[in-house]
Order: structure tokens, then C-alpha cells, then sequence
């Protein structure tokens, strides 16, 4: 299947944006936490909630792509949250008040979330159901390649300068609107065009399918056990395990180096399998590594954790991707995709409150607990992946449906 040049173009600006969000991001809990002293359980608040903003926006952000096109979302995301950045940097070079990170943070989440369900429904508008786990999985490849080298700088950045981290942030969000504004263009026919309006109740009607509904209730469960990897693990790791801001961003890089490396070659060996059978196999992944971060007695064993966290990471993000739009109807992949974004985003941010708190209130007592909550989750949502996968077609499901047999007409005696 031939991809279309701009969707190449769309995977290297997503690993440039990706690499300019893991500069600074992964680092905000450590600066709240360690530099300005908010207790971990009210950063964890204060990142939950910032998630449940941004939730609301995958929904609009979706609602408003089928109506006025996927370029036009995409680009006045980025661009608007690069000023944000922006201003989030000059507070922390500033030392302005907390507040405004508090209200600025959020802001920026909000506005910068419309881009994902947009940029997704732009691949699923250029890309058939059965090859779109390969084009997510080649999109994810792009993130974490963004990924594996952001946190290393932003862990050498973070020593000197909290301020600059989110500087470069900023810098990558703005050159990142200007090349989708030069090499994005919409599918004609994709979007519903304005007559259609915008209508959030119709995006509320899309959970009377009941499968979609399910699907997106075991999503839930599935990106709260997800969202461990940044916050969590990094407030474990610096509060329990004893390792540097440094040590932490090298086990972020490790992980995006490992989705890089493997996404591809993964993926093609997952080629013609239900799509439900590989985000259960990942869920279970999930489920083992996290558990090794919680009992990890040495550096090298919390990296082996992380690869194990790594292999669920890549069966079960561009799963999730994909199995979404294939259960969209042709024009309404941007609203569909908003729905299960926001189910998504509503997810982590459950996940980095039940985290975050349970590092620091169920830790003390017993170490491990927080792990063995977050495995528990995993598991439910490996199961309700295994069962969805009986009510689903084919097509859904990432699989190519079966050859129509042609029976070849008989001979008529009597015409002869």
C-alpha cells in the first residue's frame, strides 16, 4: 500500500514535536515536587486534572476536524500551544507565583490536544482499516523516536536550567505548526463540511453502540496502567529507587529507543492477527513490567522492566489507534476518535492520581502496592480486549475479510 509523501512528512514532525514535549515535560512533577515543594500527591492532583481538561478537548477537537478540516486543527493547536509553553517558561526563569503554572499548564494542555484526534483522523482518511495498525505503528515509531532523545537532553538540561527545558519546548511546538501548514492538506470529502455543525451531543450519541462503548471503557482502564510509565515512574524511581533526574531520563530514552527499533518489525508480525489479540498480549506486558519497576533492586533491573513495559507499549498503543477508526462510520472518524480520546485522556489522568497518591500514601507501609494496583488494571483490561474481540468483524479488527467465492455458472442442457 502507497502512503501519501505528506503522511512521512507527518511522521517526522511527530518525532520532532514528541522530542520537544519530552525535553520539559516529564520533568514538570520532579520541578513542582523538588524545587518548589508541593507534596507528590498534589502534583499528581494538579497533573490529573490537567489531563481531564485536556480530555474535553480531544472531544471538540475531533468535533471541529470533521467540520472544518484536519490541517486547520492541527496547525492552531500546535501554534497556540507554543505560546503557552512559552509563557510557562518565562514563569519558571521568572519565579513568578505557582499559580501560573497551575493555570497556564492546563490552558496548554487543552488547546494542544485537539491535534491528536486530528491528526489521527487524517491517517484514517488516507489509509484502509486493514493497514491502519501498520501506519499507527509507524506514526508511533515517529513519536518515540522524539521520545528517545528528548528526556536524555532534558535530563542533562534539568541540572542547569528548568526554564530552558521549557523554552525548547516551545521552540519545536512553533517550527512543528509551520511544516504541517506547508505540507498538510485535507482529504477531499473526508470532513462533513460546515453544514453539518458542530455537535456535541451527537459525539455523546456514538456510546449508544455498545461495542464502541466497551471498547472505550476497557481503553480507560488500559491508558491508566499507561500513564504510569512518565509520572509515576519517575517519583518512584527518584523517591524509592534512589536514581538522578539523569538515570531517569536515560530510562525513557531506552523506552522510546526500543519503540524505534521494534515498532516496525512488531508490527508486521502481528500482520493479520485480531487487533484484540495483540492489545490483550500487550495489557499483559504491561502488567509484568510494572510490577519489575515496583521490585526492581538495581538500575539495570528497573531498564529490564521498562523494556518488558515497552513491548505492551508497542502492541497496545497503535492498537488502540486503529481499532478506534475502524469502528468509525466514514464521516465520523473525527468525532469517534474525540469520543475515545476523551476516555483516553480521562484514563491517564485517573491513572496519575491513583499513582501519584499511591506512591505516597500506600509506599510508606508497603512498597510495592502501587504496582500491584496498577497490574490489577492491566489485567481487567487484557480481559475485556479478549472478549471484545468475539463481537467484532473482521474488517474491525484489523483483518482482511475473506475472498468472495465465485461459483461459475453451469451449463443449461437445454440452451445448448
Amino acid at each position: 500500500m502507497a502512503l501519501p509523501p505528506s503522511f512521512w512528512l507527518l511522521i517526522a514532525t511527530e518525532a520532532l514535536m514528541t522530542a520537544g514535549y519530552s525535553v520539559s515535560f516529564p520533568f514538570l512533577a520532579l520541578y513542582l515536587s523538588g524545587h518548589r515543594g508541593v507534596p507528590m500527591a498534589w502534583v499528581g492532583l494538579f497533573l490529573s486534572l490537567s489531563m481531564l481538561v485536556s480530555g474535553v478537548s480531544q472531544v471538540m477537537g475531533g468535533e471541529i476536524s470533521d467540520v472544518i478540516g484536519r490541517k486547520k486543527v492541527m496547525v492552531m493547536s500546535l501554534a497556540l500551544r507554543a505560546l503557552l509553553i512559552g509563557v510557562i517558561a518565562w514563569v519558571i526563569w521568572s519565579g513568578t507565583g505557582l499559580w501560573a503554572i497551575f493555570v497556564f499548564h492546563p490552558v496548554g494542555m487543552f488547546i494542544g490536544s485537539f491535534f491528536q484526534p486530528a491528526a489521527r483522523s487524517w491517517v484514517a482518511d488516507y489509509v484502509p482499516p486493514m493497514h491502519r495498525l501498520k501506519a499507527y505503528g509507524l506514526l508511533r515509531m515517529g513519536g518515540n523516536a522524539g521520545w528517545a532523545l528528548g528526556p536524555a537532553i532534558g535530563g542533562l538540561l534539568a541540572a542547569g536550567s528548568y526554564a530552558m527545558l521549557f523554552g525548547v519546548s516551545a521552540a519545536v511546538y512553533a517550527v512543528c505548526a509551520v511544516i504541517l501548514f506547508f505540507i498538510i492538506k485535507n482529504k477531499p470529502g473526508a470532513a462533513r463540511g460546515g453544514d453539518a455543525g458542530f455537535d456535541l451531543k451527537a459525539a455523546a450519541g456514538t456510546l449508544k453502540d455498545k461495542q464502541f462503548l466497551r471498547f472505550c471503557v476497557f481503553t480507560f482502564t488500559m491508558c491508566a496502567v499507561m500513564s504510569q510509565l512518565v509520572v509515576s515512574t519517575s517519583l518512584y524511581a527518584k523517591a524509592y529507587l534512589g536514581f538522578s533526574e539523569r538515570q531517569i531520563g536515560l530510562l525513557f530514552t531506552l523506552n522510546g529507543t526500543l519503540v524505534v527499533l521494534l515498532q516496525y518489525f512488531i508490527t508486521r508480525v502481528m500482520d493479520g492477527w485480531r487487533i484484540t489479540t495483540g492489545l490483550t498480549l500487550g495489557a499483559l506486558c504491561y502488567a509484568a513490567g510494572y510490577l519489575g519497576v515496583g521490585y526492581a533492586s538495581s538500575y539495570y533491573f528497573a531498564a529490564a522492566a521498562v523494556v518488558v513495559v515497552t513491548l505492551g507499549e508497542i502492541a497496545v498503543s497503535p492498537g488502540i489507534q486503529a481499532l478506534g477508526a475502524n469502528m468509525a462510520p466514514k464521516a465520523e472518524k473525527g468525532r469517534y476518535l474525540g469520543v475515545q480520546g476523551l476516555f483516553q485522556q480521562v484514563g491517564s489522568a485517573a491513572g496519575i492520581f491513583l499513582g501519584s497518591n499511591a506512591i505516597q500514601n500506600l509506599s510508606p507501609r508497603f512498597q510495592q502496592a502501587p504496582w500491584f494496583i496498577v497490574a490489577f488494571l492491566a489485567c481487567i483490561s487484557a480481559a475485556g480486549f479478549w472478549s471484545l474481540g468475539g463481537f467484532l468483524s473482521k474488517d474491525a479488527n484489523g483483518q482482511r475479510p475473506p475472498e468472495p467465492v465465485v461459483i461459475p455458472p453451469t451449463e443449461n442442457p437445454e440452451a445448448a
